[in-house]
């Protein structure tokens, strides 16, 4: 659950947590009214009527703050707490131990174990425990709720034992606890759906655009051969139809045609290589050492010689789709190789630090420029001359890592050089 869905859950416990206390003053209210004059019960008015205000006064505070949209953690912690206190006051002062509704504990320990989890209904539950242990030491004696209740009006009475009070408190504690949990709980499990089918859709979205990228990196990268290929083929056409032949002409128009056709299935195969996961490949758990050499051997055989493997990870694994992630491990080393001096080397580290997995490239070049290294990772952005990048490189690199629950760090070294570093969380043992 992220912070958002959090506060959400959040607000919407504490929209119903305030209904709830609004009923309990008024139930308060009224039990005490019926208290005093049906049972004749001798509760001190102003003391009851205090704890039954501060309910009301926290519960206006509570509302005014949902209204204005401020985040509120630990309101429901501080309220069901502040009501466990509450209620032991009213206790105590209308009979203690002997008050029948003292059963309305369980409701704040429910709420607390359907809202806050394990580790608050256990601190509701000690909380509620030595309250209601606190009632035996100090109350107010009210002989009305420890025997029978009688009052006589007009000739008429009601007759109260305290089991039948104590039936009614637990009627009513039955009734809270019910129809509040039960409609709180649905409406978290609504709530959740609706936040479930939101990630669906953007996932949707997210993999739409992720076609969508790879669709426009095409254009944009086929545009330049299939220009030159038009111009070519034009030329062919016009030197036949001019029946002015001359075959070494021709020859090098029909070189420039192939080595174009050439450039644009070398885009499409990279194009269908970096989808990674769109290719459906399976994640599974791979060597990191492995990784790296389908990475060098995917390199033209000088490239890959100049690359220096350092590996110090002593056949750490990582659960990830190998063959997508060679090529990303590829791109980057093909990256720094360009970045490089000719001929100079570049160093290939692989770590395994406690539960994460790094692969690490180094090169020899002047170092990534600021206005580059805040723009890294963005679509269709490349350093390189224009027909020789997608620009699409550490973007998908990017992309994957993150869908793998890791990231990729561009850094510049000092003094001079770029560090690439593609972290992800090493597979259990």
């Amino acid at each position: 659950m992220n912070a958002v869905e959090r506060e959400d859950r959040v607000r919407l416990s504490l929209f119903w947590l305030v209904r709830l206390r609004w009923i309990a003053v008024a139930g308060q209210v009224a039990a005490l009214l019926f208290a005093r004059r049906a049972l004749g019960a001798d509760i001190p008015v102003a003391p009851f009527l205090a704890v039954v205000a501060l309910t009301a006064l926290t519960n206006v505070v509570v509302r005014v703050l949902l209204g204005s949209g401020r985040p509120l953690p630990g309101a429901v912690e501080a309220l069901l707490v502040l009501d466990t206190l509450s209620l032991t006051g009213l206790l105590m002062l209308s009979g203690g131990p002997s008050n029948p509704f003292s059963t309305l504990y369980l409701v704040h320990v429910t709420l607390a174990a359907v809202v806050l989890g394990s580790r608050w209904a256990w601190t509701l539950t000690g909380l509620a425990v030595a309250c209601y242990a606190g009632l035996f030491l100090k109350y107010v004696p009210v002989p009305a709720l420890e025997h029978t209740a009688h009052h006589h009006e007009g000739g008429g009475g009601l007759q109260l034992s305290h089991f039948q009070t104590m039936w009614i408190a637990l009627t009513v504690s039955a009734l809270l606890t019910v129809t509040f949990v039960v409609r709180l709980a649905t409406a978290l499990e609504r709530r959740s759906a609706e936040a479930a089918s939101m990630r669906e859709r953007a996932l949707r979205a997210e993999r739409l655009a992720a076609v969508t990228t790879l669709a426009a990196g095409a254009a944009h990268e086929l545009g330049t051969p299939l220009g030159t290929i038009a111009v070519a083929a034009s030329e062919v056409e016009r030197a036949l139809r001019g029946e002015r032949l001359d075959a070494a002409a021709l020859s090098a128009d029909a070189r420039l045609i192939c080595a174009e056709v050439e450039r644009c299935r070398a885009v499409l195969d990279r194009i269908a290589a970096e989808g990674g996961e769109i290719a459906g490949e399976s994640v599974s758990p791979v060597v990191l050492r492995d990784v790296a050499d389908e990475a060098l051997a995917a390199l033209p055989p000088g490239d890959a010689s100049r690359v220096a493997v350092e590996d110090r990870a002593a056949g750490a694994r990582i659960d990830a789709p190998r063959h997508a992630l060679a090529r990303t491990l590829r791109d980057v080393l093909k990256n720094a190789l360009e970045a490089s001096p000719e001929g100079a080397a570049v160093a290939l580290h692989l770590d395994a630090p406690g539960a994460l997995a790094r692969f690490t490239a180094l090169d020899a070049g002047r170092g990534i420029s600021d206005e580059a290294l805040a723009r890294v990772g963005e679509p269709f952005f490349s350093t390189k001359p224009p027909g020789q990048g997608l620009g699409l490189g550490l973007f998908l690199a990017r992309g994957l890592c993150e869908s793998l629950g890791g990231r990729i760090v561009v850094e510049r070294r000092v003094p001079a050089g770029t560090r690439v570093v593609l972290e992800l969380p090493g597979a259990p043992a």
